[in-house]
């Protein structure tokens, strides 16, 4: 998709970002929190469209907007409630803008406009004096961090993007949205996998990982936004509180408006016994 000078890429995630992104617009379903930020901006984006994920706590949903406008980035979010988030097509076709950063303002995006036109105006806009090559390390690169070092392992990811096969059989403690993005709802067999509401917004969108999780068998819950930082894996983990859970979860004890470290601890001590080698046959989606 081409308008004005650059191109208009339309992705569900910023994390599928590959070297086409490099002077690009970017619309995508992903939130405008810090992590998926600097994945545009390690791409080389030079505009973006994000899904303000409710902004939630501490405004963590649109902290990505400003944190790139360091590298000269214009970056709008569209309200949650206009488009489903983890769903670019949706966003380009129906997304509203409900915030925009400086640069995104210099190019005259105003809140109200729909996504695509605001893409349209980023196309032609460029701040004066900006370094185009000056750009962030990906947060792809980050290691996991290890809450709990006995068998199941417990693990926070700012962006379960990072989840690998080397993580089946552990619990993970996600920093992104509950949605499901590119048809999947997590890569490998992991014990279970807590997520982000993002506010639930359009089509119950925030939250549509969790069937999908149970149809693999894998307990999965969602944390609200305004009790955790969207982005932020610790911050699931330490001051979530649960605001949805699938069948499995429920089956071993999850329940809403639970801390997430106990939900935690019920799933560690009903399925301690289960080795990894006995998930590496079972299905995702």
């Amino acid at each position: 998709m081409q308008a004005g000078h650059r191109d208009i890429i339309v992705t569900d995630s910023v994390t599928l970002l590959d070297g086409t992104a490099q002077g690009a617009v970017v619309i995508c379903g992903s939130h405008g929190g810090v992590v998926a930020g600097l994945y545009a901006a390690a791409a080389g984006a030079d505009g973006v469209v994000f899904n303000d994920a409710s902004t939630g706590k501490d405004h963590a949903g649109i902290a990505g907007l400003y944190a790139i406008e360091q590298y000269g980035i214009a970056a709008a979010a569209v309200d949650h409630r206009t488009a489903r988030i983890g769903d670019g097509n949706d966003t380009l076709e129906n997304g509203i803008v409900s915030y925009v950063n400086r640069d995104a303002a210099d190019a005259g995006v105003t809140i109200g406009l729909p996504a695509a036109e605001a893409a349209k105006k980023m196309t032609t806009w460029h701040r004066p004096g900006r370094t185009a090559d000056l750009r962030p390390q990906s947060p792809a690169e980050l290691e996991p961090q290890l809450l709990e070092d006995t068998w199941p392992l417990v693990l926070a990811l700012d962006s379960v993007s990072q989840v690998s096969w080397r993580m089946a059989g552990c619990l993970i403690l996600g920093g992104s949205h509950g949605g499901i993005v590119n048809g999947k709802a997590i890569k490998a067999p992991v014990r279970a996998a807590f997520f982000n509401d993002a506010g639930v917004g359009k089509d119950d969108a925030g939250i549509s990982r969790l069937p999908a999780l149970d149809a693999c068998s894998i307990p999965g819950a969602t944390v609200a936004a305004m009790s955790a930082r969207i982005g932020d894996g610790r911050d699931t983990y330490e001051n979530g509180t649960i605001s949805h859970a699938n069948a499995t979860a429920k089956a071993l004890g999850v329940t809403i408006d639970q801390p997430a470290t106990e939900a935690v601890a019920l799933i560690r001590q009903a399925t301690h016994a289960v080795s990894p080698n006995s998930l590496r046959n079972q299905r995702t989606q």
